[in-house]
């Protein structure tokens, strides 16, 4: 009977350390799977960049420069086609004519940066600082910019057509000559933007906002002074069926 006994509280004790053995490798799991990922770039894919101002992506392999820090770096011309730069610092860089479609640069910094005449078409700008920065002539087409920080960015001339804007803010942004066709800026802040056609070497640049979204946007102090608003949604919901607008300083959503 003894043993009989004895064998049971050994048991018994097996399985507490079983239970407490399974409890602890579930909590471990459970506070590994919350964890965020580390952001952390490829050293090669840097040292490439820096050495040959190119790192391309493929299908079996994307140019890791997440978390990157190029603050300054001169990168004009370069080729980061379909490059994670998710989270990169790209501070006061010079991005000249440098080749950034398909790429993911949500949340990166790219303030002061000079970005005149590169390709950011379909990129993943979620986020993103452009906060100062040169974006003359950049083509932007359909791009996701929602939330973008894009105060005191100078957009002129740049394509941003079918470009998602939500809740982006453009305040006191330039955006003279600028093709914003079909764009959604929903709810974007415009504060102060200037978005006015003009002429340039006789020859007019129009800003246009045919078919594009403002639902909800804030236009006080913006100027829009002969942009096309075509077919455009206008802050209250309306649809504007003028060619033009006039609105130099709008007080109200």
């Amino acid at each position: 009977m003894k043993i009989l006994l004895r064998k049971l509280a050994s048991m018994k004790r097996v399985l507490r350390l079983k239970t407490l053995l399974a409890t602890v490798l579930t909590i471990a799991l459970f506070t590994l799977y919350l964890t965020p990922p580390v952001i952390a770039a490829n050293a090669e894919d840097i040292s490439q960049l820096l050495k040959d101002n190119w790192c391309v992506s493929f299908l079996w392999k994307q140019c890791d420069l997440s978390g990157a820090d190029l603050r300054g770096a001169n990168l004009q011309e370069v080729n980061l086609s379909g490059a994670n730069l998710a989270g990169a610092n790209l501070a006061g860089a010079n991005l000249k004519n440098a080749d950034l479609s398909d790429s993911n640069l949500s949340g990166a910094n790219l303030a002061n940066a000079d970005v005149l005449g590169t390709d950011l078409s379909r990129a993943d700008l979620t986020d993103t600082n452009f906060n100062r920065a040169k974006l003359w002539d950049a083509n932007l087409t359909l791009a996701n910019m929602s939330r973008a920080n894009l105060q005191d960015a100078n957009l002129l001339d740049s394509r941003l057509w079918g470009s998602n804007l939500t809740q982006a803010n453009l305040t006191d942004a330039t955006l003279h000559g600028a093709d914003l066709q079909y764009a959604n800026l929903a709810d974007t802040n415009l504060t102060g933007a200037d978005l006015h056609s003009f002429f340039f070497r006789g020859s007019k640049q129009v800003t246009n906002l045919s078919n594009a979204n403002l639902e909800g946007a804030n236009l006080t102090g913006a100027n829009l002074r002969d942009a096309v608003l075509a077919g455009t949604i206008m802050p209250d919901g309306s649809i504007n069926e003028e060619v033009t607008v006039n609105l130099k300083s709008s007080r109200s959503k």
